[in-house]
């Protein structure tokens, strides 16, 4: 009973830090988009522009379910390309719940009917978010100069923050090693534990920064469909990929800002801000910034909603045999 009242009373909290959050950053908006003197008829919406940005999102999101399709292979879970990108983007919908971990419970629940154990699962998509997050920690550091917001003094010094992108190889070798050691004292005939080799983890950071990139075009056409003297989305590349990553980064650490509402918006604001102000002036300029924000969260979420929901109505034909859905079936942990 203790228990329970203390998980209901930190969902509370939770939820009230999100509220809080959401409404903090729309009074700041709100503040910055209700000034008089403001032109709105400046701005442009060039929904054709909007439309291959949706895609380029999805197309990024593509990348890293792929990845995590390839960890459920390697640890002996042969589900089919489809049947896991159908449950990696119906489980999207978990990440609008403070905490996201119910990204993970969907997951699990979705592969539960192809016989895959929910261990193995869970273990994968942490994996797979680990590296996807760290690219885009490692991208978002190496482009903070290009984005004109903080002192080279302080932009320039990424030694540090660079190894976060090592985390999930790190993460690798220990689980690797814990592996090991509980493999050799169960015996031969007990479950694995999950390890992907250290060699796959690599090559995920390589899904992860790739996918990162697909989102800097995103947000590149973003852009030239609101500002009213767009350059050419690939002119301004370095500095879209430095914004698009530091704020999506953001948004997922604030784990209580379900799906980083608010977070990811008011980080890509302060990012996006200097580059306006020489053309038109800081106010217009963090107009400009909060516009294009919020028509990005509005372009993303309805392309991942449309897309989760058709393949949703579309569930794989048969499920895999039970017998190939056995955890890690090697003798052990592959090193790569």
């Amino acid at each position: 009973m203790l228990n329970a009242n203390r998980r209901r009373l930190w969902l509370v909290v939770k939820s009230l830090l999100a509220i809080a959050i959401l409404v903090g950053v729309a009074r700041h908006f709100a503040g910055i988009l209700n000034d008089p003197q403001l032109d709105f008829s400046r701005f442009h919406f060039r929904v054709e522009l909007l439309i291959p940005a949706g895609l380029l999102y999805l197309l990024a999101h593509i990348c890293w379910g792929t990845f995590w399709v390839r960890l459920l292979h390697g640890q002996g879970i042969s589900v089919s390309w489809y049947t896991g990108i159908r449950a990696y983007f119906v489980s999207q919908f978990g990440k609008y719940v403070p905490g996201k971990a119910w990204v993970i419970l969907l997951r699990v629940g979705m592969l539960r009917q192809h016989h895959a154990h929910p261990f193995p699962v869970a273990v994968t998509a942490t994996y797979e978010t680990l590296c996807s997050m760290a690219a885009g920690a490692l991208l978002g550091v190496i482009m903070l100069p290009y984005l004109g917001v903080l002192p080279v003094e302080l932009s320039g010094q990424t030694t540090a923050l660079v190894a976060v992108a090592a985390l999930p190889v790190v993460l690798g070798v220990l689980n690797h090693f814990a592996a090991r050691v509980v493999a050799r004292r169960r015996g031969p005939d007990a479950r694995r534990i999950p390890a992907p080799s250290l060699l796959l983890l690599t090559q995920g950071l390589l899904h992860g920064a790739f996918g990162h990139c697909l989102l800097g075009l995103s947000l590149g056409l973003t852009i030239a469909a609101i500002a009213p003297d767009p350059q050419p989305p690939q002119s301004m590349f370095t500095s879209n990929l430095g914004a698009v990553t530091i704020a999506y980064v953001a948004g997922f650490v604030v784990l209580v800002a379900p799906g980083g509402l608010g977070a990811r918006e008011a980080v890509l604001t302060w990012a996006l801000t200097p580059r306006f102000i020489a053309e038109m002036g800081a106010n217009e300029a963090a107009a400009l910034a909060v516009v294009i924000a919020l028509v990005l969260r509005l372009v993303w979420t309805v392309a991942e909603v449309l897309l989760a929901l058709c393949l949703y109505a579309f569930p794989p034909s048969q499920p895999q045999p039970k017998h190939s859905a056995n955890a890690n079936p090697h003798p052990g942990p592959a090193l790569g």
